[in-house]
């Protein structure tokens, strides 16, 4: 019976990526996630018990953690949880890991860009940098898209007009891009 968790915490180390026997990406990162407490008797927040977590990842999450993630920034990550003893001649131990099925960055403490991958590992979307996309850049993984996103104001640039037409367009390339999402995991 596997335990799935979802744990908020800080990246502690930056992320290692190797390919496995098989082919496909492998990496982890530890992650620390301590507890907050409000201290009547100080009137503050302190610091609690601080839990250490190694996160496994693989395939595209691997690619794109390596990518994405530094030491120090905050994440949340759910996945399985496994809790395995260890022991070598001189020391034992238990390890605490999560395998993770999803991570994302922790937007209560600041902001993120997401840049969608093209789907094989290791690429991002066809005709985007790597910082992601420039005001009038294509945004998504369709390079002939004629959508553009400033970055700067958030709005979709090469739409004609604004109001009810302009927000019916925007609404079929959200339900273009939703039915390629779903084409593109029945493939996999």
């Amino acid at each position: 019976m596997s335990q799935h968790i979802t744990v908020r915490g800080f990246v502690a180390t930056d992320p290692t990526i190797r390919n496995a026997q098989a082919g496909f990406p492998v990496g982890n990162f530890r992650l620390a996630a301590t507890d907050r407490r409000f201290d009547r008797e100080q009137n503050a927040w302190v610091d609690g018990n601080t839990n250490w977590f190694t996160v496994n990842l693989f395939r595209s999450l691997a690619q794109n953690a390596f990518t994405s993630l530094q030491k120090g920034q905050p994440v949340v990550v759910t996945g399985r949880l496994k809790i395995r003893l260890w022991e070598t001649e001189e020391r034992s131990g238990t390890a605490v890991e999560i395998e993770a099925d999803t991570i994302g960055h922790d937007l209560s403490l600041g902001t993120a860009t997401f840049q969608r991958s093209s789907g094989r590992p290791g690429e991002v979307a066809a005709g985007a940098a790597e910082t992601g996309p420039g005001p009038g850049e294509p945004v998504g993984s369709d390079s002939s898209s004629e959508e553009a996103f400033d970055r700067e104001t958030g709005e979709l640039l090469g739409h004609e007009g604004t109001g009810a037409g302009a927000a019916e367009g925007a609404e079929g390339s959200d339900a273009r891009e939703d039915s390629a999402d779903s084409q593109a995991l029945s493939a996999a």
